[in-house]
């Protein structure tokens, strides 16, 4: 008697499950995650997940390649750089982005090959990735924007901490330091997806909207 093959044993053993599945960037479910400031929800960007859920589409939560590189859920070496115009501090701020930012390519390419594999995975097992969320204006998760590391590092050096504020912070970063392109981890995941031939649609959220109060409007009907 042979042992039975997978497909067999999985023909036996079906399920309830859809078996498709989308990624999202890891704030769109937990908001604890966001840049100090960022966080207009306490907990998920709920009408996105409920749309999915509705739609029998599986969640898989990326790591939030930010708090991996940058310290933590408070990504304290990214806070280092806030307010020090006029210490001495400020004199080491270009140095400082420079290995700031080869370290944080060093994270973000690691944690690009883990998704791609877990992705591949998926596709070997059978299951079909619907796509993969983003966040417009995330330095790491942008898909058509994100900011400018270089120049949002500088224009947080320049805030008072007297006067600074979310709602000054949000108004104006985005304004100053946002630029037209993919963000730096997904810049690496996109580069990753083309090497292993994978072909994956690729969503994006609007995190300033989000931020002045609109909800998302990220348009899932191809894949509903």
């Amino acid at each position: 008697m042979r042992k039975p093959a997978i497909a067999d044993i999985m023909e036996k053993l079906k399920d309830e499950r859809g078996k498709k599945v989308i990624f999202l960037s890891h704030c769109l479910l937990n908001e604890n995650t966001r840049y100090l400031g960022g966080a207009s929800r306490r907990a998920c960007v709920d009408e996105i997940v409920d749309r999915l859920q509705k739609k029998g589409i599986g969640i898989v939560q990326m790591k939030c390649p930010e708090q991996k590189a940058w310290g933590g859920v408070l990504k304290r070496e990214m806070l280092m750089g806030y307010c020090i115009k006029g210490t001495w501090l400020k004199a080491f701020l270009k140095p400082f982005m420079i290995l700031f930012l080869w370290k944080t390519k060093i994270y973000f390419r690691i944690i690009a090959k883990e998704v791609v594999s877990e992705i591949r995975d998926y596709i070997d097992s059978g299951f079909e990735v619907s796509g993969i969320v983003g966040i417009k204006g995330s330095p790491s998760c942008g898909v058509s924007a994100a900011l400018d590391l270089k120049k949002s590092a500088q224009f947080a050096a320049d805030l008072d901490i007297e006067t600074l504020s979310s709602e000054y912070f949000n108004e104006n970063c985005y304004k100053k330091c946002m630029a037209e392109r993919s963000g730096l981890f997904f810049e690496e995941l996109k580069k990753r997806l083309s090497s292993q031939n994978i072909n994956i649609t690729f969503f994006e959220h609007d995190l300033p909207g989000e931020i002045s109060g609109k909800e998302s409007n990220v348009n899932f009907d191809q894949i509903l």
